[in-house]
Protein backbone atom coordinates (compact mmCIF):
# COMPACT_ATOMS: atom_id res chain seq x y z
CA UNK A 1 0.00 0.00 0.00
CA UNK A 2 1.42 3.29 -0.99
CA UNK A 3 2.32 5.67 2.20
CA UNK A 4 0.22 8.56 2.60
CA UNK A 5 2.79 11.28 2.64
CA UNK A 6 5.85 9.67 0.79
CA UNK A 7 8.47 11.27 -1.10
CA UNK A 8 5.93 11.21 -4.88
CA UNK A 9 2.99 12.52 -2.95
CA UNK A 10 1.20 14.51 -5.70
CA UNK A 11 3.31 13.65 -8.30
CA UNK A 12 1.07 11.13 -9.95
CA UNK A 13 3.70 9.91 -13.23
CA UNK A 14 6.70 9.56 -14.46
CA UNK A 15 6.66 12.67 -16.31
CA UNK A 16 5.14 14.64 -12.52
CA UNK A 17 8.37 13.02 -10.39
CA UNK A 18 10.72 14.41 -13.62
CA UNK A 19 10.12 17.54 -13.28
CA UNK A 20 9.58 17.83 -9.64
CA UNK A 21 13.12 15.61 -8.87
CA UNK A 22 14.94 16.87 -12.14
CA UNK A 23 14.02 20.83 -12.00
CA UNK A 24 11.53 22.36 -8.73
CA UNK A 25 13.07 20.71 -5.92
CA UNK A 26 16.08 22.47 -5.47
CA UNK A 27 14.52 26.06 -6.87
CA UNK A 28 14.21 28.57 -3.77
CA UNK A 29 11.64 29.96 -2.48
CA UNK A 30 10.12 33.63 -3.18
CA UNK A 31 7.28 33.99 -0.71
CA UNK A 32 5.85 36.82 -1.95
CA UNK A 33 2.72 37.32 0.84
CA UNK A 34 3.12 35.64 4.49
CA UNK A 35 2.09 36.50 8.23
CA UNK A 36 5.51 35.94 9.57
CA UNK A 37 7.01 38.74 11.86
CA UNK A 38 10.39 40.76 11.23
CA UNK A 39 10.59 41.45 14.64
CA UNK A 40 10.99 37.42 15.60
CA UNK A 41 12.97 36.65 12.52
CA UNK A 42 15.59 39.39 13.59
CA UNK A 43 15.36 38.84 17.53
CA UNK A 44 15.65 35.01 16.20
CA UNK A 45 14.04 33.60 19.63
CA UNK A 46 14.06 29.47 19.49
CA UNK A 47 10.21 27.92 20.13
CA UNK A 48 9.62 26.84 22.90
CA UNK A 49 7.14 24.16 21.87
CA UNK A 50 5.48 23.30 18.77
CA UNK A 51 2.49 24.73 20.14
CA UNK A 52 4.08 27.89 19.83
CA UNK A 53 5.36 26.73 16.24
CA UNK A 54 2.35 26.00 14.91
CA UNK A 55 -0.51 27.99 16.47
CA UNK A 56 1.00 30.54 17.87
CA UNK A 57 -0.17 33.19 14.87
CA UNK A 58 -1.31 30.87 12.12
CA UNK A 59 -4.49 32.02 11.49
CA UNK A 60 -5.30 29.40 9.11
CA UNK A 61 -4.97 27.30 11.93
CA UNK A 62 -7.07 29.16 13.98
CA UNK A 63 -9.78 29.31 11.37
CA UNK A 64 -10.07 25.73 11.21
CA UNK A 65 -10.12 24.84 15.25
CA UNK A 66 -13.20 28.02 14.91
CA UNK A 67 -15.16 26.17 12.39
CA UNK A 68 -14.93 22.97 14.33
CA UNK A 69 -16.58 24.16 17.85
CA UNK A 70 -13.03 24.41 19.36
CA UNK A 71 -13.91 27.20 22.15
CA UNK A 72 -11.22 30.41 21.77
CA UNK A 73 -9.85 29.46 25.29
CA UNK A 74 -8.30 26.23 23.25
CA UNK A 75 -7.33 28.45 20.25
CA UNK A 76 -6.24 31.92 21.53
CA UNK A 77 -6.87 31.92 24.74
CA UNK A 78 -5.28 30.78 28.61
CA UNK A 79 -4.90 27.57 28.00
CA UNK A 80 -1.56 25.79 28.03
CA UNK A 81 0.18 25.13 24.76
CA UNK A 82 -0.38 21.58 25.24
CA UNK A 83 -4.26 21.99 25.36
CA UNK A 84 -3.92 23.82 22.36
CA UNK A 85 -2.00 21.36 20.38
CA UNK A 86 -4.45 18.37 21.52
CA UNK A 87 -7.81 21.04 20.20
CA UNK A 88 -5.77 21.36 17.29
CA UNK A 89 -4.88 17.72 17.03
CA UNK A 90 -8.60 16.60 17.38
CA UNK A 91 -10.03 19.39 15.16
CA UNK A 92 -7.61 17.98 12.00
CA UNK A 93 -9.00 14.51 11.70
CA UNK A 94 -12.34 16.49 10.34
CA UNK A 95 -10.07 18.16 7.68
CA UNK A 96 -9.42 15.53 5.51
CA UNK A 97 -9.34 17.17 2.05
CA UNK A 98 -8.27 20.33 3.60
CA UNK A 99 -4.91 21.58 2.28
CA UNK A 100 -4.04 22.01 5.77
CA UNK A 101 -4.53 18.55 6.74
CA UNK A 102 -1.64 17.91 3.80
CA UNK A 103 0.23 21.00 5.13
CA UNK A 104 0.45 19.70 8.33
CA UNK A 105 1.58 16.42 7.88
CA UNK A 106 4.32 17.38 5.69
CA UNK A 107 5.76 19.93 8.13
CA UNK A 108 5.84 17.22 10.34
CA UNK A 109 7.46 14.45 8.18
CA UNK A 110 9.97 17.41 6.66
CA UNK A 111 11.10 19.34 9.90
CA UNK A 112 10.67 16.87 12.57
CA UNK A 113 10.77 13.56 10.63
CA UNK A 114 7.60 12.20 12.01
CA UNK A 115 5.28 9.88 9.53
CA UNK A 116 2.09 9.22 12.19
CA UNK A 117 -1.33 10.65 11.01
CA UNK A 118 -1.77 13.52 14.00
CA UNK A 119 -5.25 12.82 15.70
CA UNK A 120 -6.07 12.60 19.09
CA UNK A 121 -5.03 9.17 19.35
CA UNK A 122 -1.61 10.27 18.61
CA UNK A 123 -1.22 13.59 19.76
CA UNK A 124 0.53 12.81 22.90
CA UNK A 125 3.44 10.92 20.74
CA UNK A 126 3.84 13.58 18.14
CA UNK A 127 4.39 16.03 21.09
CA UNK A 128 7.03 14.47 22.79
CA UNK A 129 8.39 13.68 19.21
CA UNK A 130 8.52 17.20 18.15
CA UNK A 131 9.55 18.89 21.27
CA UNK A 132 12.45 16.82 21.33
CA UNK A 133 13.61 17.95 18.24
CA UNK A 134 13.11 21.45 18.66
CA UNK A 135 15.24 21.07 21.91
CA UNK A 136 17.86 19.51 19.82
CA UNK A 137 18.39 22.79 17.96
CA UNK A 138 17.79 23.85 14.51
CA UNK A 139 14.25 25.95 15.08
CA UNK A 140 14.72 29.08 15.45
CA UNK A 141 12.90 31.57 13.01
CA UNK A 142 15.69 32.12 10.62
CA UNK A 143 17.57 28.36 10.91
CA UNK A 144 13.80 27.89 9.68
CA UNK A 145 13.81 29.89 7.07
CA UNK A 146 16.86 29.32 6.00
CA UNK A 147 16.06 25.09 5.79
CA UNK A 148 13.23 25.69 3.65
CA UNK A 149 15.56 27.26 1.01
CA UNK A 150 14.00 30.66 0.89
CA UNK A 151 16.02 33.40 -1.26
CA UNK A 152 13.07 36.20 -0.45
CA UNK A 153 10.33 36.35 1.73
CA UNK A 154 7.38 39.49 2.23
CA UNK A 155 6.07 40.43 5.58
CA UNK A 156 2.08 41.85 5.70
CA UNK A 157 2.71 45.44 7.08
CA UNK A 158 0.48 48.43 8.16
CA UNK A 159 1.58 51.91 6.91
CA UNK A 160 1.87 52.50 10.20
CA UNK A 161 4.63 49.92 10.70
CA UNK A 162 8.10 51.74 11.66
CA UNK A 163 9.72 49.00 9.95
CA UNK A 164 12.58 49.43 12.26
CA UNK A 165 13.39 45.73 12.16
CA UNK A 166 13.36 44.98 8.41
CA UNK A 167 16.25 47.81 8.41
CA UNK A 168 17.93 46.10 10.87
CA UNK A 169 17.60 42.59 9.30
CA UNK A 170 19.05 44.37 6.19
CA UNK A 171 22.04 45.34 8.50
CA UNK A 172 22.28 41.50 9.94
CA UNK A 173 23.90 39.85 6.89
CA UNK A 174 20.65 37.81 6.93
CA UNK A 175 20.94 35.43 3.78
CA UNK A 176 17.42 35.12 3.16
CA UNK A 177 15.86 39.08 1.86
CA UNK A 178 13.06 39.76 4.27
CA UNK A 179 11.05 42.53 2.89
CA UNK A 180 7.83 44.70 3.94
CA UNK A 181 4.70 44.37 1.58
CA UNK A 182 2.25 47.89 1.70
CA UNK A 183 -1.10 46.59 3.74
CA UNK A 184 -2.82 49.97 3.71
CA UNK A 185 -6.55 47.49 5.04
CA UNK A 186 -7.24 50.02 8.29
CA UNK A 187 -6.58 53.40 6.28
CA UNK A 188 -9.51 51.83 3.64
CA UNK A 189 -12.09 51.32 7.41
CA UNK A 190 -13.13 54.73 7.55
CA UNK A 191 -15.95 52.89 9.36
CA UNK A 192 -14.38 51.50 11.95
CA UNK A 193 -14.88 53.36 15.21
CA UNK A 194 -10.99 53.01 16.09
CA UNK A 195 -10.11 54.95 12.56
CA UNK A 196 -9.55 58.16 14.67
CA UNK A 197 -6.90 56.63 16.97
CA UNK A 198 -5.33 54.74 13.63
CA UNK A 199 -4.90 57.98 12.13
CA UNK A 200 -3.26 59.43 14.62
CA UNK A 201 -0.72 56.28 15.03
CA UNK A 202 0.07 57.25 11.32
CA UNK A 203 0.34 61.13 11.94
CA UNK A 204 2.56 60.12 15.14
CA UNK A 205 4.82 57.49 12.76
CA UNK A 206 4.69 60.02 9.34
CA UNK A 207 5.55 63.13 11.84
CA UNK A 208 2.99 65.04 9.73
CA UNK A 209 -0.03 66.30 11.13
CA UNK A 210 -3.22 64.36 8.92
CA UNK A 211 -6.55 66.52 9.68
CA UNK A 212 -7.75 66.04 6.18
CA UNK A 213 -8.02 63.79 3.50
CA UNK A 214 -5.37 65.87 1.55
CA UNK A 215 -3.05 64.88 4.13
CA UNK A 216 -3.67 61.36 4.49
CA UNK A 217 -2.56 61.36 0.68
CA UNK A 218 0.71 63.17 1.36
CA UNK A 219 1.35 60.57 4.68
CA UNK A 220 1.04 57.59 2.48
CA UNK A 221 2.76 58.78 -0.13
CA UNK A 222 5.51 59.50 2.02
CA UNK A 223 5.43 55.86 4.04
CA UNK A 224 4.89 54.19 0.21
CA UNK A 225 8.73 56.01 0.01
CA UNK A 226 10.24 54.77 3.27
CA UNK A 227 8.48 51.76 2.57
CA UNK A 228 10.62 51.70 -1.20
CA UNK A 229 13.74 52.14 1.09
CA UNK A 230 12.99 49.25 3.00
CA UNK A 231 12.77 46.88 0.17
CA UNK A 232 8.95 46.93 -0.55
CA UNK A 233 8.09 46.11 -4.44
CA UNK A 234 4.39 44.50 -3.02
CA UNK A 235 1.00 46.08 -1.69
CA UNK A 236 -1.54 43.70 -0.32
CA UNK A 237 -5.41 44.86 -0.02
CA UNK A 238 -8.26 42.90 2.25
CA UNK A 239 -11.67 43.77 1.08
CA UNK A 240 -14.80 42.51 3.01
CA UNK A 241 -16.88 44.16 0.39
CA UNK A 242 -16.35 45.62 -3.10
CA UNK A 243 -16.90 49.50 -2.87
CA UNK A 244 -18.87 50.66 -5.46
CA UNK A 245 -19.95 54.56 -4.49
CA UNK A 246 -18.60 57.07 -6.62
CA UNK A 247 -17.81 60.67 -4.78
CA UNK A 248 -16.27 64.36 -5.58
CA UNK A 249 -13.13 65.60 -3.67
CA UNK A 250 -15.57 68.06 -1.59
CA UNK A 251 -18.06 64.56 -0.44
CA UNK A 252 -14.47 62.52 0.35
CA UNK A 253 -12.82 65.36 2.78
CA UNK A 254 -16.22 65.43 4.48
CA UNK A 255 -17.14 61.85 4.76
CA UNK A 256 -12.88 61.65 6.15
CA UNK A 257 -13.34 64.23 8.74
CA UNK A 258 -16.53 62.87 9.87
CA UNK A 259 -14.65 59.28 10.31
CA UNK A 260 -12.09 61.80 12.10
CA UNK A 261 -14.76 62.42 14.52
CA UNK A 262 -16.01 58.93 15.29
CA UNK A 263 -19.21 59.92 13.23
CA UNK A 264 -20.93 57.53 10.56
CA UNK A 265 -18.87 57.45 7.65
CA UNK A 266 -21.36 54.96 5.41
CA UNK A 267 -23.99 57.71 5.92
CA UNK A 268 -22.12 61.22 5.33
CA UNK A 269 -21.57 61.94 9.56
CA UNK A 270 -25.42 61.70 9.74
Amino acid sequence: MKAFMDETFMLNNPTAVHLYEDYAKDQPIFDYHCHLSAREIYENRPFEDIAELWLGGDHYKWRMMRGNGIPERLITGSASGYEKFKAYAAALSYAIGNPLYHWTHLELKRYFGIDEILSAKTADCIWEKANAAIKSGGFTPQELIGRSNVYALCTTEDPADTLEYHLLLRESGMKTKVLPAFRPDRVLSAEAGDFGEYIGELSRVCSCPITTYGELENALKKRMDEFAVAGCVASDHAFEYVPCAAADRQEVERIFAAALRGESADHGGA
